[in-house]
Order: C-alpha cells, then structure tokens, then sequence
C-alpha cells in the first residue's frame, strides 16, 4: 500500500477530535482562553445541548486585529515561544490548537476588542476556512459563537449524547471552573433558563454555598498546609465526616489553577479522614494545590487535564496530611452537625436488635410469625425447621458467618447465603409486585418534607426524571431555582429518610445510561431495594435470621439479587464427603 499526506482538511479533522470529543470539550478550552486573557466576567449560552450554539463572553483584553487570523493558525500561540517555558508555564492553555480545532468541526463567529483599538475586529469561519473579516462594534472583551458543532463530520455527531447528557456535561464544567476561579462571575444559560451564576467575589465557600447548598457549605473544613522546602501551597475545603456522598464525582481537584483528574490525589485526601467515614462513602471537596511549574508536566494529553509530577510522594503527603489535620479536629465537634449527618458504620450497620423488624416489609412477617410460633417460646427458634409450604423442602438454620453469610441445611445441602443479597431480592420483588398490583399505595407521606438543594450540572436530567421518580412512589417539587422538596417517598425505602439517600438515588439515576423509561423503573426499585436491606457485617438475632430464610425461600428467582450477583452457594452431602475424603452413605 502506497502511504501518502494527508491534505490538510483531513489532518485538521483527524487532530480535531483529540481535543474536541463534545460540546463539553469546546466549552472548556473557551473558557480557558478567556481566564488566560484576564477575565472577571464569563458568561456561556448554549442550545441543545450546545449541539447548535456555543457562545463564550468575557471582559478580558481581546485580541489584536493583526493577531485575529493567526489565532486560527494551528500551534499558534502567545503562552509560549519556546520549549524551556514550559518549565515555567502560568497559563492554561499553550499548546496552540484549541481554537483551530473548534473552527475545523463547526462554525466559527469571534467578535473581540482590545484595549488598544476603537472598534471591535469579526473573523467568520467555517470547517477552518476563513469566510470574512470585519469590523464591528462591540466592548471591550471577546464573544466566540460555535455554531453547527460536527456539521461537517457525521461520523462524530452521531456519538453525541441526548441533548439533557450534553447540557449536564456543561454545567458540571462550568461548575467545576467556578470552584477553581472563585474570583471570576460565572453565567451559564440554558435557553432562555439561567443555570449557573456565580458572583465572582473570590470567596469560595460563596462558590460551594451556590452550587451545593447553604446545608454542605456549612459543614465544610477549611484546609491550608505549606510546604517550605518543597514550595507546595494547599487550600480548599472538605467536608465534615458526618457529610459524604456515594461516589467521587464531588471531588475536585486543582493544579496551578487547572482542574485535573488523579487518583493518587484522590486517595491520598480520602485517607485522611481513615474511618472517621462509613465505606464506600466519599467526602466533598475542593483542594487547589499550587505547585512550582517546574516539578510538573501539564504537557501530557491534549486534554490538558492529566498531569505528572516531579515528586509524586511529597505532593501525596501534603494532601494527605492536611486532611487528616482538618478531619480530626473537626471530628472533636461532630456533634454539632448532627442535623446533615450521615450516620456513622455503627448506627447503620450494626444494629443488632432492631433492624428487620423496623423495616416495614418484614415487620408484618415478624408480628405473624411469632404468633404462628407462640407455642414454642420454650425452645430456640434453632432447633425449629422451618418449611417451605411450595417447595416441601426442611431448611434448618446453622448460624451466621462473619455477620454476614447464612449458613442453612436444606435436606442434604449446605446453602451459605448472603443475607444483604438475599434481603435485596426480597424487597426488590415486593417493590415490583406492589407497583403492578396496587400502585396507588406505593409511597408514604414524610413528617417533615426534606429540602433539596441540587447542583445545577442535574438540572436538566432531573427535569426529564421528576415523572418517573413521582410514579415510582416519590414526591419531588420545585420550590425555588434549583432547589426540590421531598414529601413522600417509596413505601419502604426509609424509616428515617434522610436527604442524602434521596441525593444518593438521584445522582444513580442521573449518572445512568440507559434508553428507556423501563429501564430507568427498575434502577429505581433496585436502589430502593437496596437501601433498606441488610448489609454486610450486620449481626442478626436468631428471630431475624429466620425470617430472613422464609421469606427468602418464597421469593422468585431468589438464586440472585437484583443487580445479578448470587444470593446464595449450594453445597450437595456428596461434594463435601469427597473433599473429606468419605466414602458415603
């Protein structure tokens, strides 16, 4: 095969989609040329999902007229002039390829003004080619319009997200770079609705306040720690212990003023809090980490948002250590944020009376049973077999193994089950059945409704959720901007519900990828489910334990739970006399 150039169009396009993957991406390196250019305005408008529009304006210095062609040039750039700058890199962007990338997929406008002239410069540009050059009226700063994204290459618009995923991306971004760059004002619009806003008057506690919540803002710990010798400089915010959330996504991170993903970082500030937090729980948090340019390398991907560092040990350290600090000071008062906790291991996990029998599937179960079974309160509930009426099968119950396994002779088998696993599949079906069989009667009215302060990255999603979630059993209402209340949940989902479980549910539910309205039914019976079963290391009393099995065993495709991982294990007599090496009956 003969190997030829590329023409020009189709090396752009190719180099195009390192750095432009979607809307989200063009957003990003806007954005970033903007704060380069001094801004302490920004402000962003999309439509459909930024698909059709993109529009970034700021109030920073603009650029020349002379300099506006070349800046579609590829690798042109004023951050740098030479390779040994990167060594003292203080901008975001300098790689030179952002704006020609953005112009070879779409449709560019650019209006800009600097200081220095008395009219605005326009460039339109369309799939890189330049359509006209002109002058204009406008103030000071730079408005950059991207029109048509992937209008001219099919094969990557097909890959784009749903409008409502695309928009999320945005607002997640936008968020992100406001919790980075508290100093500068934020704008983002949705249309005509506006979704983000932020008054840029430096304080990021404001910032978290506007996105998260007045309740996460005030249970959040201020972190500072420097570094001397190394020349590091960390500061931020995490948040109490008594306020995590289920997954890593509230956890930003900051390099030099770059928002960057690393899992070392990540790890490190986690285990500052050592178990002062529940497992698989995780705090919020913003750390922005100053660190001489030259111990780094931001020159990784064209992302920009991996990085290496010179000293990886040290950087680790400085996080790690300045968590630990501010966790266990703070833990001394944990009492005081006793209105947004969430409970520590103890009182979820380790109830060792009451668990089941609060719970309202099983206290029905529990209350009949032990009428059933009132004539033999002189022996343990052990020595009773209890029978399945179905199958005729005698299951007598053996014990519990590690808090967290069943073990149960059924006949001749030994079945080691997982009473979480187990319990899941028990709910799941009965969530299942009552919405078919009496749907009207699938959610209970709350006391006191709980006040949502969602950020604005769910906004869209949850718009096109409310229904589901309302016919699923819940009660969510819009009371302000971006902020919801509760007034019934699920039939039991929760005793005591609290409003980080209903966070935990939305964001599965926001996070998740599937295509239809079913789909998205059973995540929420699944989490449901979930959440008022028994867990792992829970220790149960004997009365619990049986009830667990009978229900068990009358339950459909009870093997599995619902997510699909096995409830239980079978061992048959015969297997286990050939590994003692028996010859049997």
């Amino acid at each position: 095969m003969d190997i030829k150039v590329l023409d020009k169009f189709t090396a752009e396009k190719i180099a195009a989609g390192e750095v432009i993957e979607n809307p989200a991406s063009v957003v990003k390196e806007l954005v970033e040329n903007s704060i380069d250019a001094g801004s302490l305005s920004i402000s962003v408008e999309i439509e459909n999902g930024g698909k059709s529009l993109i529009a970034v304006t700021d109030d920073g210095k603009g650029i020349k007229p002379q300099d506006l062609p070349l800046a579609f040039t590829r690798f042109a750039t004023s951050k740098l002039k030479a390779i040994d700058d990167l060594d003292n890199l203080a901008s975001l962007g300098f790689r030179g390829e952002a704006l020609p990338s953005i112009a070879a997929v779409s449709k560019v406008i650019l209006t800009t003004r600097n200081a220095d002239v008395l009219s605005a410069s326009k460039i339109l540009i369309e799939g890189g080619e330049i359509i006209e050059e002109l002058e204009a009226g406008a103030p000071y700063g730079t408005r950059v319009e991207v029109k048509d994204l992937f209008y001219n290459t099919p094969g990557r618009f097909k890959f784009l997200r749903a409008d409502s995923v695309e928009s999320a991306r945005i607002s997640t971004l936008l968020s992100e770079m406001a919790l980075a760059y508290p100093g500068v004002a934020f704008i983002l619009k949705n249309g005509r609705r506006t979704v983000l806003k932020t008054t840029g008057d430096g304080k990021l506690l404001h910032v978290i306040g506007s996105l998260y919540g007045d309740e996460v803002a005030g249970a959040m710990i201020a972190v500072n720690r420097k570094e001397s010798d190394s020349g590091i400089f960390l500061s931020g915010y995490t948040s109490a212990p008594t306020l995590t959330r289920s997954s890593r996504r509230w956890i930003t991170l900051i390099i030099n003023g770059r928002l960057v993903k690393n899992a070392m970082l990540t790890n490190a500030l986690e285990r500052g809090y050592s178990d002062l937090i529940p497992r698989q729980r995780h705090p919020i948090a913003v750390m922005s980490l100053v660190i001489p340019p030259d111990k780094l390398d931001v020159n990784v991907h064209p992302a920009k948002t991996e990085i290496r560092f010179l000293d990886p040990e040290t950087v680790k350290k400085v996080v790690y250590r300045a968590v630990k600090q501010a966790a266990n000071n703070i833990s001394r008062e944990i009492e005081s944020f006793k209105g947004i906790s969430y409970p520590s291991d103890k009182s979820i996990y380790n109830d060792q009376t009451s668990y089941i029998q609060e719970n309202s599937l099983f206290d029905t179960a529990y209350k009949s049973y032990k009428t059933r079974d009132a004539a033999h309160t002189g022996k343990p509930l052990s020595e009773y077999n209890i029978i399945d009426e179905t199958q005729k099968k005698t299951h007598r119950l053996i014990g519990q193994f590690l808090q967290s396994y069943l073990l149960v002779q059924s006949g001749e088998d030994l079945l080691i089950i997982d009473q979480h696993a187990a319990h899941e599949r028990i709910n799941y079906n009965y969530l299942e059945s009552s919405s078919t069989t009496n749907p009207d009667k699938g959610s209970i009215q709350l006391t006191m409704p709980l006040k949502l302060d969602l950020p604005p990255a769910w906004q869209d999603r949850l718009q096109e959720l409310i229904p589901l979630l309302n016919s699923s059993g819940f009660n969510l209402e819009l009371i302000g901007e971006d902020s919801y209340v509760i007034r019934s949940v699920p039939f039991n989902f929760s005793n005591d519900t609290r409003s980080d479980q209903v966070y935990d549910l939305i964001e599965t539910l926001i996070t998740a990828d599937y295509n239809n309205r079913e789909e998205y039914e059973q995540l929420v019976r699944k989490t449901v489910a979930c959440h008022r079963s028994v867990k792992a290391k829970q220790a149960l009393s004997l009365d619990e334990m049986e009830i667990l099995i009978k229900k068990w065993e009358q339950t459909p495709n009870s093997d599995y739970c619902p997510h699909g991982r096995p409830a239980v294990i079978r061992f048959n007599r015969s297997q286990i006399e050939k590994w003692f090496h028996r010859k049997g009956s």
